[in-house]
């Protein structure tokens, strides 16, 4: 699993126990061979990261995990290669309830 964090949008508090949840470790540059991608927004529902997964049996559990641990998931139909799969909200949310 690697992760691009987008410099310009607002990092939340959330984000270092998010990062810790899914073993996220450092930053990358250029992820072309992941096939799963999904993004992860800040309360004001900007997508501040985004994670790469290989395999959809991986993508599948990441996402369970992230349901497990109270986070709210969207699924999405991504049509082009590269494109989001998922929108990932942190946990309490107002916008999901």
């Amino acid at each position: 699993m690697d992760t691009i964090v987008i410099q310009s949008k607002h990092r939340p508090a959330s984000d270092d126990s998010l990062a810790r949840l899914l073993g996220l470790s450092k930053d990358i540059d250029d992820a072309e061979d992941l096939t799963m991608w999904f993004g992860i927004e800040n309360e004001s529902g900007e997508i501040y990261r985004v994670v790469g997964v290989n395999g959809i049996a991986n993508y599948v559990k990441t996402l369970k995990q992230l349901r497990d641990a109270g986070y709210w998931v969207e699924s999405l139909e991504a049509e082009v290669p590269g494109a989001l799969h998922a929108v990932v909200m942190a946990k309490g949310d107002a916008r999901r309830l």
